[in-house]
């Protein structure tokens, strides 16, 4: 046997002899009751602070030790991390809620349907800024059709005698009344002429609520649907409506011109109150968005306002010289009294002076006449001429050139 292996199983033997001494050294093992303080950060022991224990050389086999290689220096006792504590989550942000107004004069009540929550969402929003306006709400989903006729009226009528103030009165109705009427034990089909004659007292009984009580009111007419077929039913319910709130002394806003296109046609998009291009109804083609409100509003605003200047005030007149009666009674003029009052002295005129810049107008506003009402639409070419346009820039077929103008190439001229 040579020495080679001999070596070999020794130091076989003395690795493994040295791996339990090292297991040993170690303490993993831990008697029955004690903590292992290695579950715990250096320094901290359950109930009291005790000093972290030195490491003690390994007394085992060593492989560095047998071949004359120095030990490496045990590594540092790492101090433990502070961690920051995770704070609690922020709180939901509250919403942020508008002031109440304090005291306001002028209280604007809006009755109707869902239509009118929009159109209440948009006054609202108008008249924001203004701590002297009060828009108060009275929606609720219930339409003019399915109820019995008086149901809205009697509803006015508590509202406004359980001692809420109206200043001005906004109406908005109509989303769901395209439906037959019931007359007795007969139902009458929407749109007919007998049809027109009961929705109409309806809008009447209505109308009549608010002239009793001397409140003025604006009604809001319905705007165009995404439906073609409800929108041409449409145009003859806001006929009913405007006929009838002029004839009871109302105020009829018609919003139509501001959600359709230049082909009078439905559009869900369109110039906002500042001009810009804007979504103004939602996917269904019913209702509004908030940029539509505010366009209602927009509309609804020039009546509002005009209801609201009616009142002024008196101004005292200037007494005549005939009219002043004497003192002691008789019916003959002082001399003073038709002597004419000197003429005032000439005030110097003041020249308006010329601003740098005129108004910034948006290129796409819609077109308001100089009383301050909408225009219903813009205006059409009609005759001869309505023909000639349509074929050139519809068509693209040009119109005839006429003998002498600049357009004439005829050769030779005649």
């Amino acid at each position: 046997m040579t020495l080679v292996p001999i070596l070999r199983c020794a130091t076989l033997a003395l690795l493994l002899a040295g791996t339990g001494g090292a297991l040993a050294q170690s303490g993993s093992y831990q008697q029955p009751g004690q903590r292992d303080l290695r579950a715990y950060p250096p320094g901290y022991y359950p109930g009291k602070l005790v000093q972290p224990a030195q490491p003690q050389p390994q007394q085992g086999f060593s492989l560095r030790r047998f071949f004359g290689v120095p030990d490496e220096p045990p590594p540092a006792a790492r101090a433990p991390i502070a961690r920051p504590r995770k704070s609690a989550p922020p709180a939901a942000a509250v919403a942020k809620q508008e002031k109440p107004k304090v005291d306001p004069s002028t209280h604007v009540v809006v009755f109707g349907d869902a239509l009118a929550g929009y159109a209440r969402q948009g006054l609202d929003a108008h008249f924001a800024e203004n701590q002297d306006v009060a828009v108060v709400p009275k929606t609720r989903d219930v339409s003019l059709i399915r109820t019995d006729a008086a149901d809205w009226p009697n509803f006015i009528k508590a509202t406004l005698d359980g001692g809420q103030k109206a200043t001005v009165a906004v109406v908005m109705l109509g989303t769901s009344d395209r439906q037959a009427i019931r007359e007795g034990e007969e139902t009458v089909e929407p749109l007919t002429d007998r049809w027109k004659e009961l929705y109409r007292q309806r809008v009447d009984a209505i109308v009549n609520t608010f002239r009793e009580r001397k409140i003025p009111f604006v009604w809001i007419g319905l705007p165009p649907m995404k439906n073609s077929k409800a929108t041409e039913d449409l145009v003859a319910i806001n006929e009913i409506y405007k006929e009838s709130v002029q004839r009871g002394g109302g105020a009829y806003v018609d919003i139509w011109p501001g959600f359709v296109d230049d082909e009078n046609r439905y559009t869900a998009e369109g110039p906002d109150v500042d001009g810009e291009p804007a979504k103004l109804r939602t996917n269904e083609g019913m209702f509004f968005t908030r940029a539509g409100a505010r366009k209602v509003a927009f509309f609804a605003d020039t009546e509002i306002k005009r209801i609201l200047g009616q009142g002024g005030t008196a101004t005292a007149a200037v007494p005549r010289p005939a009219d002043i009666t004497p003192a002691d009674g008789s019916s003959a003029p002082s001399i003073e009294a038709a002597i004419p009052a000197p003429p005032d002295a000439a005030a110097p005129v003041t020249l308006p002076s010329k601003p740098l810049i005129g108004p910034v107008l948006p290129l796409t506003r819609q077109d308001v006449a100089p009383g301050g009402t909408l225009v219903s639409a813009p205006p059409k070419l009609t005759g001869d001429s309505a023909y000639t346009v349509q074929r050139a820039l519809r068509v693209g077929i040009a119109p005839g050139s006429r003998p002498g103008r600049a357009d004439d190439f005829r050769w030779p001229h005649p």
